[in-house]
């Protein structure tokens, strides 16, 4: 191993570094780097000091008492020391001026202690080096989503082992962070908003973005659109979903995504806004912005969660427009406000809500979440807000509660790029694909010309019912002249009580029909009481009236070109900037170094090619691509920020959430079930069992109690008074536990019933109403012993 030696010379600093860091590992201690020194007016390193990791003095700052760190609430950080003994081993690399080499001008290399064998050097504390390199991969891999945890899984699997890596986790956090303040000089508001003007520039306009500032000139509202999101809204427009229950980021602001359903089922998006709070007025600042980009287009239908500044912000901007509500969040509000009546009234089902606020107030809604009302209106067969929170499910992979408004810019472009390669590769299965007949009808191949792969899925499957119904004239309906024909479609094997009639009403001259079921005004296909009839009818081709052409092959189609028709980078182009050289380069070099696995000899040989170039790659001189983003702030977002700024935008204020802080999510009743303390039997006491009884411990360390299931746990009659377990559905519980009795009583659980359970079971007559109660028991002690 060569010794470090005065004059020493070195290409650049990263060999100088590799060198000095390899002698110090072979030699038994670590290095670290005690001073660098830069040129003010470049900003270029030119000196660095290494030193060994025990130079110094320890310095006794803040020491803390240690009966003081005792019994602490907030328990007070304590770290151990390393023990410093004023070694004076130091190297000093220079790169003088107007040379282009790197020079050791201090060699010291007596050490004052006893060095580390080899075999532990990997145990000892060491400064962590990340190098230039790695730090490019690490940037890479962020941009991408991967978290520094997975990011360090993967440099621990290229080298073999976490303890050859060099460095762990949080030094890949603090490279994030490196980068992210270097590219950020202005605010970062003002940085987002510079990301934004510039992809307006690249999109020759169509782009559109908006803001909206406070008095001290802060970010309060923003919305922008992607062109492609104006593509889409112009075919797929007719129904979108608005959720602002997302806000991870950095200053806790609502995130709205506009989401819409494209012609393949599949989530897309209209638009993007962030909203500081979630009053009347920010909403309708957001509506009619948004609508200002999509070119006052309004949608037939929009649905929503149950906010009332939201809903009137809808009534106001939106007034021709359809608003329908979240059937889901409706649902999950029904254990939390009838939870009181479920205490008051055990057992019991039938209650007087006339006076209920809530209950009377959600009926006043029905209109706008319950089926029967909101199935004549067109929704794409949405009815909860899932596809908007969906696209939330995507931004948790990107974003993090550190998280800017830049990078969640650029997240929200990856968004739009990851659903139009998604929507191509329908398109072209779609095209170059043959559908799969079940029935090898007529109708069935013309529903496979016409619709998309997972829409002609859907009609499919109502095609195929559609053969079990039978149909027939209703002769108790007049016919309105000779046009219109009534009939009636049932299932013939069906017991006549359970029998289900369809009034389907066909004109023949129009060829339009209508079924009560309303699935065709719904979800935009026909139902299978229709293709009965026509089957009845021998017709062999989907007539026009029941084609809508958001549901076509063509339907993303405008002016024969395809909305995600754009231009795209030229990776060969001479304007790189270095993280895309970089990137080009590791696609480039994967093949190579895939060529050179697979025998010792290429390897060797690539080895030697690689060391060579490297080597002198480093001769060559580099340019000054690295330079600060623009930060000319007399119009960033030109005509399209508002109001004209003067100055830059100043980040936003951290967002309050309405009401009360909340949990993350409302849990039902019933999860707070198996966190129920346990009752000590001796002392009576909770937070503990009889086998952990401080008052009786000597006693239960001389005997092994061998407790009876039928003693342990709360009594039955105390889980029937809580109330807790009303949380499910009254009809499901009692068919669930009606089967799990007739086990019991059968003998029929894995042939060897539980005698808690029977005992228990007879606790109670066997009512309906008392077996509601017994469900919860027998399910609890079920998962308890199984």
């Amino acid at each position: 191993m060569e010794v470090p030696y005065l004059n020493q010379r070195f290409d650049n600093l990263d060999d100088a570094d590799r060198f000095i860091r390899s002698y110090a590992l072979k030699n038994g201690f670590a290095v670290k780097i005690q001073q660098t020194k830069k040129r003010a007016k470049v900003d270029e390193i030119y000196a660095r000091m290494f030193v060994c990791r025990l130079a110094g003095e320890n310095q006794d700052k803040n020491v803390v008492d240690e009966e003081v760190c005792v019994g602490s609430s907030k328990g007070t950080r304590r770290r151990d020391k390393l023990p410093r003994s004023g070694c004076k081993v130091r190297m000093f690399v220079v790169k003088k001026k107007k040379k282009d080499y790197w020079e050791l001008t201090t060699v010291e290399l007596e050490h004052n202690h006893d060095l580390v064998s080899p075999s532990k050097m990997t145990l000892i504390q060491r400064e962590r080096h990340v190098t230039s390199a790695a730090r490019n991969l690490i940037n890479v891999l962020n941009v991408s989503g991967i978290r520094p945890s997975q990011t360090m899984s993967l440099f621990s699997n290229m080298q073999g082992g976490v303890s050859n890596v060099g460095f762990g986790s949080q030094n890949i956090r603090n490279v994030v962070r490196d980068e992210r303040k270097k590219k950020i000089q202005v605010s970062d508001a003002q940085a987002g908003l510079d990301l934004l003007s510039r992809l307006k520039e690249e999109g020759g306009g169509k782009f559109f973005v908006k803001t909206q500032v406070d008095g001290e000139n802060r970010l309060k509202n923003l919305v922008w659109v992607d062109p492609k999101c104006l593509m889409a809204y112009s075919n797929f427009g007719d129904v979108v979903a608005f959720d602002t229950t997302y806000r991870t980021n950095r200053y806790a602001m609502p995130f709205v995504p506009f989401t819409g359903v494209n012609h393949h089922y599949q989530s897309v998006l209209f638009g993007f806004a962030l909203m500081r709070d979630e009053v009347k007025s920010s909403f309708e600042w957001v509506l009619r912005t948004w609508l200002e980009a999509v070119g006052d287009k309004h949608p037939n239908a929009i649905i929503t969660d149950q906010d009332q500044a939201m809903a009137g912000a809808i009534a106001s901007i939106l007034p021709q427009t359809r608003h329908l509500l979240c059937s889901w969040h409706i649902s999950q509000k029904f254990p939390e406000k009838l939870n009181t009546l479920y205490i008051k009234h055990p057992g019991t089902f039938k209650y007087d809500l006339k006076d209920h606020s809530w209950l009377q107030g959600l009926y006043l809604l029905k209109e706008k979440w319950i089926s029967a009302y909101t199935k004549s209106t067109f929704s794409a067969g949405q009815t909860t807000t899932s596809r908007s929170e969906g696209m939330n499910a995507f931004f948790d992979s990107y974003v993090s509660s550190s998280t800017g408004l830049k990078q969640f810019v650029e997240n929200a472009q990856k968004a739009i790029e990851r659903q139009f390669m998604r929507e191509k590769e329908e398109d072209n299965d779609t095209k170059n694909k043959t559908r799969y007949l079940r029935l090898k009808t007529a109708l069935e191949q013309d529903g496979a010309s016409i619709y998309t792969k997972e829409m002609f899925r859907q009609f499919q499957v109502q095609l195929v019912e559609a053969s079990k119904y039978f149909v027939e004239k209703d002769k108790d309906q007049l016919t309105l002249g000779d046009e219109v024909t009534h009939y009636r479609c049932f299932r013939p094997l069906t017991e006549s009580d359970k029998k289900t009639m369809y009034e389907v009403k066909f004109n023949k001259v129009a060829v339009t029909g209508r079924c009560v079921c309303r699935m065709y005004e719904h979800l935009g296909i026909p139902c299978r009481h229709i293709i009965a009839v026509l089957n009845k009818k021998n017709v062999a081709q989907i007539p026009v009236t029941f084609i809508q052409r958001r549901w076509t092959r063509d339907a993303n189609r405008v002016d024969g070109m395809l909305p995600y028709a754009m231009g795209c980078d030229d990776p060969t182009s001479t304007e790189l900037t270095p993280s895309q050289r970089f990137n080009h380069m590791t696609l480039l070099t994967m093949s190579f170094c895939h060529s050179s696995m697979v025998s010792k000899e290429r390897y060797e040989y690539a080895l030697e090619v690689m060391n060579r170039e490297i080597a002198n790659l480093e001769k060559m001189g580099v340019d000054n691509v690295d330079a600060a983003p623009n930060t000319n702030t007399e119009n960033p977002i030109e005509e399209n920020i508002g109001d004209e700024l003067n100055e830059p935008v100043l980040d936003p204020i951290v967002s309050q959430t309405k009401g009360r802080k909340k949990p993350q999510r409302f849990k039902n009743p019933i999860e707070g079930l198996s966190k129920k303390k346990r009752k000590c039997k001796q002392c009576h006491e909770e937070g503990h069992d009889i086998r952990t009884c401080k008052k009786f411990g000597d006693q239960n360390k001389k005997e092994d109690f061998n407790l009876d299931p039928m003693e342990e746990e709360i009594e039955p009659r105390e889980w029937v008074a809580s109330g807790e377990m009303e949380a499910l559905d009254y009809q499901i519980r009692i068919a669930y536990v009606k089967g799990f009795v007739h086990n019991l009583q059968t003998d029929n659980l894995d042939d060897k019933p539980n005698p808690f359970l029977l005992a228990k079971f007879r606790l109670y007559d066997g009512s309906e109403s008392i077996l509601v109660s017994l469900e919860f028991i027998i399910f609890y002690e079920f998962v308890k012993i199984g």
